[in-house]
């Protein structure tokens, strides 16, 4: 199962930012609050995992400017024991 690294709004009226430098890289394991990305939008931003597991895949490269909650990155989620 996966999940998505979406960007977030870091203050009331974003509406976009540009992804400015990845912090993880693909098989990385990131849990929440893992720095995953600098975001830049009327300032210079840290964006934060909200989930757990391992980075699969990348679907904006740095320096694309993309709208909020646009999907940076997904996630294989962690398997829960059966």
């Amino acid at each position: 199962m996966e999940d998505y690294i979406v960007m977030a709004s870091m203050y009331n009226t974003m509406t976009s930012g540009k992804v400015d430098k990845y912090l993880v890289r693909k098989g990385d394991k990131v849990v929440p609050g893992t720095a995953v990305a600098e975001i830049i939008s009327e300032g210079y931003f840290t964006l934060l995992s909200e989930v757990e597991g391992i980075v699969k895949e990348f679907y904006v490269m740095e320096g694309d400017y993309v709208e909020v909650d646009t999907a940076l990155i997904e996630v294989e989620l962690k398997e829960e024991p059966a």
